[in-house]
């Protein structure tokens, strides 16, 4: 049984949506206003009666590049032929990036079959029988990208002006502080942590680490900040570590001794996009900084936070060490409480988990393992796992795939036959009406239900094209990676290449046990264990 017609509403709002009007949102572009739009949309089209659909919202998210939950979420569900169509207020709701916009419309969503529709643009690639989206969206296109440049410039221009004048601009106030109520740019002590952070700079000031500060206060189960804005109604994900866990660590604690603002001074531009759209910042230097001192009630006094930063200075700053990649880099967890290990280069390279400095609940493991094991494991998990590949490889080219191959083109072959025999009987049905030998009526249903046929069949013969290129397209890569996995068989030393193109994950246990994840494997199946 056909599932019926899947359609897939993409919404989007960026922040400089938002920002551009002084905090108030665009409400042309606000997601109520294009839920509205592309529901009455929807319901305007008969043939969308009785379809299925389905809302993919993206708020706050700028459309300069497609890092985006939602919008990836979409183009999996396409790739995967779980949708038949999708329908966007107008272009730049899908991104403003013209290539990349291009390049859906044009070439990848007709490919995977899936019709594209901007309302707003009068834009409906069901319409343009096989022609590409025209020089006039095109065009358009180009003007979205200029505008999203211009409009982050402005915003950045904005704030910088506000940031002078000693407006608070960041989205989440201090642990602390919270942002007063009817001027979001001001802040003023929340006396529910104010005393959290006020203790920090005491104990520090007294000679205490800030590993000591850390598991006192998981010990005493201090709040975190994350949990404080919880509690507030903030809901973020502040830190990438185990669900449900939220603990105190050295570096939020050296952050807090950092942070000049609980000097009552506001900062800007600590960090900055190399490029508009871009995702990744980098830090600015000190200088570039834009610091405006009084402009909110400090929690210290400069001779506490002064006799803070000479403790600290104590100790090697983390971030003011450069950062290299080694052969695991991002791999190794600990299999306890799922924290990234650290790894320590001297007497010999290896991991611990810094966790037990935090808490004892997750029983990780408490001495170390050497880099060379982890190797050792990983080489042979990987030999191993590269003779099973050539196993699948060999049933893969012996399996019948030319048969199978075969029994695509031919089915490809039949259905179109029969969308050409449905061509020639819409013929016919005209020239029967025509000959008045049907009515009109008549042939308007009629044509309609062969419409539909048609539509189906062309369906059907789209798909079964995308599994003959995927077929021919795994017979080549597995021929094609052939030399590359026999190289890495013969090896007797693991590599970090290796590392990347096999492994996504290695969890470490309390008695050196090692379990991977593989890549494109599903998580969690065993294949290398010590």
């Amino acid at each position: 049984m056909s599932r019926g017609i899947v359609i897939v509403l993409y919404i989007r709002l960026s922040v400089e949506d938002e920002d551009s009007r002084g905090g108030i949102k665009d409400e042309s572009n606000s997601v109520t206003n294009q839920r509205d739009l592309l529901r009455r949309y929807v319901e305007s089209c008969p043939e969308f009666q009785d379809s299925t659909v389905i809302e993919l919202c993206d708020d706050g998210f700028s459309g300069t590049n497609m890092q985006r939950p939602n919008i990836q979420k979409l183009l999996q569900k396409a790739k995967a032929k779980e949708i038949d169509c999708i329908i966007v207020k107008d272009f730049s709701r899908f991104g403003r990036d013209y290539i990349t916009v291009s390049d859906y419309v044009d070439q990848i969503f007709p490919f995977l079959g899936v019709r594209f529709i901007s309302v707003n643009d009068g834009y409906d690639s069901a319409t343009m029988q096989g022609k590409t989206s025209g020089v006039d969206i095109a065009f358009r296109n180009v003007i979205y990208g200029y505008y999203s440049k211009d409009l982050s410039l402005k915003v950045k221009s904005g704030k910088m002006t506000k940031a002078r004048k000693g407006d608070f601009l960041s989205p989440f106030a201090p642990i602390g502080y919270r942002k007063a109520e009817g001027n979001k740019n001001q802040l003023v002590i929340d006396e529910d942590s104010a005393d959290i952070v006020r203790r920090i700079f005491r104990l520090a000031g007294m000679g205490m680490t800030t590993k000591e500060i850390t598991r006192l206060f998981n010990t005493e189960k201090i709040p975190t900040a994350s949990m404080i804005k919880n509690r507030q109604g903030h809901h973020h994900k502040w830190w990438n570590g185990v669900e449900g866990a939220d603990l105190w660590d050295h570096g939020m604690v050296t952050r807090i001794l950092r942070d000049e603002r609980y000097l009552g001074s506001v900062i800007y531009g600590k960090r900055y996009r190399p490029q508009v759209g871009s995702r990744q910042t980098l830090k600015s230097q000190k200088s570039d900084w834009i610091v405006v001192e009084e402009t909110h009630e400090p929690l210290v006094t400069a001779e506490e936070f002064q006799a803070a930063q000479d403790n600290l200075a104590e100790f090697v700053e983390k971030d003011s060490l450069p950062f290299a990649i080694h052969l695991f880099t991002g791999r190794i967890r600990c299999g306890h409480c799922g924290y990234t290990m650290s790894r320590r280069s001297k007497p010999t390279p290896q991991f611990i988990c810094n966790t037990k400095n935090k808490t004892s609940s997750y029983g990780c493991m408490k001495g170390n393992i050497k880099e060379h094991e982890i190797a050792g494991v990983v080489l042979s998990a990987i030999h191993a796992y590269i003779r099973v590949l050539f196993d699948e490889k060999n049933l893969l080219l012996k399996a019948g795939n030319s048969d199978r191959m075969a029994k695509l083109q031919k089915q490809i072959a039949v259905y179109d036959s029969s969308c050409k025999g449905i061509a020639e009987q819409k013929a016919e049905l005209y020239d029967a009406m025509a000959e008045e030998k049907i009515s009109r009526e008549q042939y308007r249903h009629q044509r309609e239900k062969l419409s539909r046929e048609q539509a189906d069949m062309e369906r059907l013969i789209n798909r079964l094209e995308i599994e003959l290129v995927e077929l021919q397209g795994k017979l080549a890569a597995a021929k094609q990676g052939e030399p590359k996995l026999l190289h890495y068989l013969q090896t007797d030393t693991l590599t970090r290449q290796m590392v990347v193109d096999f492994v996504d994950c290695i969890y470490i246990y309390n008695d050196k046990s090692i379990h991977i994840d593989w890549m494109f494997c599903d998580k969690g199946e065993e294949r290398g264990q010590k």
